[in-house]
């Protein structure tokens, strides 16, 4: 075995082939459930988050007797943080009060544990077999986003009110998403499940899958694609890598931040408008955490409840954490992370890491694509130490191989 490499296997389960009607429900809920993750309905977003739910409610009860110790810990954190963000909600100062977004944000977190329940009972041969055809299916479908959004996005109702013309921001907004960078947070996650299953993946879809990427005009998504891909390049060094991307974008970020406030905010504002929105929105942050009593900064105001109390949405990660979720909610938010990826490198290196890279510019907490990424990753087990069975036995391991 390459020791470069990082190896994927699955856990001991096996899924029942029979032809039973419990069997069948597993399988459209696992294939319909990757599917609606990342091709939302496009009659109405909220539409997909309700399905999503269902289908992962169907597929828990499949496996009631036999739900594992860390999906139940999942489980359980989901149900801790729904309280949380109801106390936080509860004694928000805010008079407006927007309940919905929390709703979604806990019917994302359902996802995962439900597609690593489903992943795991999955014969690693079958795996071969189904995700290939779902990433034809996704790249199909941001194909058709990117090619709807170069064309119809200047004459978008959302691209006129914003009075951009003449700039990138013409091209942002979609028929899919309310802005490109929602397809660069998903582009990134299904890069992390490409990674995973690349041996199975021709050379033309990884072209397509960034261009798509670098289509997006999202400068945060590019440059954390770019860093993913290094990460997988250097997966021998991936924890130095790990920190040293860490550690720049926090010095970065420092040394943006002091000409902002040296500078003035109209002065970053003219250079670059979004950059210039965020330093705003960390000003704004420290402001408002200053003023917050002790239930706020534990419990947080509720996602996407910061633009009723400031009339500007929390956009990044670290307003997200410290005003919407609190200090209490952002470490269980980080236990469930930690809890579904321990066991899994590639999530941590793959898909966690770019999501904090791209975190300073837009950060969302109802991400479905994140969560199903999250859980089908967390349902293979990856280390250099895992044994390698024979090439030909696809049902107990599978490597990513480098190059």
């Amino acid at each position: 075995m390459n020791h470069s490499s990082p190896c994927l296997a699955l856990g001991p389960q096996v899924l029942d082939t029979s032809r039973s009607l419990s069997a069948s429900v597993r399988v459209f809920a696992f294939i319909a459930i990757l599917i609606f993750s990342f091709v939302p309905l496009p009659i109405y977003i909220n539409l997909s988050q309700i399905s999503l739910m269902l289908l992962c409610v169907i597929a828990l009860c499949c496996y009631l007797v036999r739900v594992e110790v860390d999906i139940v810990a999942a489980l359980f954190l989901m149900l801790v943080i729904g309280v949380s963000q109801a106390i936080g909600i509860a004694h928000s100062p805010s008079t407006d009060k927007n309940y919905l977004t929390p709703a979604l944000f806990l019917t994302s977190l359902l996802i995962a544990p439900a597609m690593m329940l489903l992943a795991r009972q999955y014969p690693l041969a079958r795996l071969y077999c189904i995700m290939p055809r779902i990433i034809n299916w996704v790249l199909v479908f941001l194909s058709v986003e990117c090619v709807s959004r170069l064309i119809f996005s200047p004459y978008l109702p959302t691209t006129a009110v914003t009075n951009v013309s003449d700039s990138f921001y013409l091209y942002k907004a979609s028929l899919f998403f309310f802005d490109s960078n929602f397809v660069g947070i998903e582009i990134l996650c299904f890069l992390a499940i490409m990674f995973v299953f690349k041996k199975e993946i021709g050379r033309k879809r990884w072209l397509l899958a960034y261009f798509l990427l670098f289509a997006t005009l999202s400068r945060a998504s590019i440059a954390a694609g770019i860093c993913q891909l290094v990460i997988y390049k250097l997966w021998r060094w991936r924890v130095w890598a790990f920190f040293g991307l860490l550690a720049a974008q926090v010095i970065a970020i420092y040394q943006l931040f002091v000409s902002y406030a040296a500078q003035g905010s109209q002065a970053i504002h003219d250079m670059d408008g979004s950059l210039a929105s965020k330093f705003f929105i960390l000003s704004l942050m420290t402001e408002t955490y200053r003023r917050a009593d002790t239930a706020q900064r534990l419990f947080g105001i509720g996602v996407g409840n910061l633009f009723n109390l400031a009339g500007i949405f929390a956009h990044n990660i670290v307003a997200t954490f410290v005003l919407e979720l609190g200090i209490g909610g952002s470490l269980l938010f980080a236990v469930y992370v930690w809890i579904l990826s321990r066991k899994c490198p590639a999530s941590i290196y793959l898909l966690i890491l770019p999501m904090v890279i791209n975190g300073f510019s837009l950060v969302s907490t109802s991400m479905p694509y994140f969560f199903v990424a999250l859980g089908l990753l967390s349902a293979l087990r990856g280390s250099a130490r895992d044994e390698v069975a024979s090439p030909g036995d696809r049902t107990a391991s599978y490597e990513i191989e480098k190059g």
